[in-house]
């Protein structure tokens, strides 16, 4: 099978590159001009430049492909309008489904967020892929971009585009070379991280994560999401679990939501008025850890059957991949 992975180079596609690799498939990576590759070094695929933004270069990527892997749909780097971010991430989910209507591609396999399952409504339930999405939060530019791009997906679906949506839960492991989630790793593992947002999460390795997406594209039906998760723990549990496999001490203080929130926007505002820079932790980044859930991933292991693998060997990879790349001290 010949399968365009975009966002290959990030901690899911690089993941997801080397495993469907592994199966036998020919994949194109599809990556933007000016990024990095150091995640795809040694790994056999057909590299393509080209952005979400340029209808034509997705077009291009799309040519000859029977599935396109979304692991890289829009998310804000820093804090911005609204509008402007949903506009930004409606944009570039138009060019991609249009390209795959144009390439007429079997599946698309869209890799969407947590954050867009809803909370449930009766008590002591898990959330799961009926609970639809909710916010507090409606000036948030990252929840409300990423639910405004899978309502398109799967409003696209209903329109005939072969779409199946994956919710991944916390992933983390090797190959994180931005880092994203890894960061949670690297800030525990140099001790630079006193104080945590407690509260409940999910937590996958983001092999199994990749597997999943794989197994979407051919089991998953079309117009279903699917929450890709396995640990269901909470933030204080995943911070220990860090901590022991990195050989230091746990985050000690637990910071209330509301403290953090505003503190977070407070930081916001002071980098881009004082500072005239962007702040390192965008003000909307704490919102997003409030949907945050404990999960019931019955759905997708009953029809993808996707492996989920303890998340110690997670967590000890992505270590041993930061030290080797100079992340982390050896």
């Amino acid at each position: 099978m010949k399968a365009l992975v975009l966002g290959a180079a990030g901690l899911l596609g690089s993941n997801l590159v080397r495993a469907l690799v592994a199966q036998g498939d020919e994949v194109r990576a599809f990556l933007r001009p000016s990024g990095q590759v150091r995640t795809l070094e040694g790994v056999p695929v057909q590299r393509v430049t080209g952005d979400l933004n340029d209808p034509d270069s997705l077009a291009r990527a799309c040519e000859g492909v029977q599935v396109v892997y979304q692991a890289a749909s829009y998310y804000p780097l820093h804090t911005i309008p609204v509008g402007l971010a949903t506009s930004q991430a409606l944009s570039q989910t138009k060019n991609l489904l249009d390209a795959v209507r144009q390439a007429s591609v079997g599946r698309l396999v869209f890799g969407s967020s947590f954050t867009t399952i809803g909370f449930p409504w009766e008590p002591n339930r898990l959330a799961d892929e009926t609970c639809p999405f909710a916010t507090a939060y409606r000036n948030n530019p990252y929840l409300m971009a990423k639910a405004a791009m899978e309502e398109a997906v799967l409003r696209a679906a209903k329109e005939g585009v072969p779409a199946v949506v994956v919710n991944p839960g916390n992933f983390f492991g090797p190959y994180d070379g931005r880092p994203s989630s890894g960061t949670l790793i690297l800030m525990i593992a140099k001790r630079q991280m006193l104080g945590y947002i407690q509260g409940p999460v999910n937590v996958i390795d983001v092999r199994d994560v990749a597997v999943g997406m794989i197994r979407a594209a051919t089991r998953g039906r079309i117009g279903e999401r699917y929450i890709l998760g396995n640990w269901n723990t909470t933030q204080k549990n995943l911070n220990e679990l860090i901590a022991r496999e990195a050989g230091v001490r746990a985050p000690l203080f637990p910071v209330p939501f509301q403290l953090a929130r505003y503190g977070s926007k407070l930081g916001d505002w002071a980098f881009r008025t004082i500072l005239r820079k962007p702040a390192p932790v965008p003000g909307f980044f704490v919102e997003m850890l409030r949907h945050a859930q404990q999960y019931d991933c019955s759905k997708a292991i009953r029809e993808l059957d996707y492996p989920r693998s303890p998340v110690e060997g997670a967590i000890r990879d992505a270590l041993a991949w930061f030290k080797a790349n100079g992340y982390l001290r050896a």
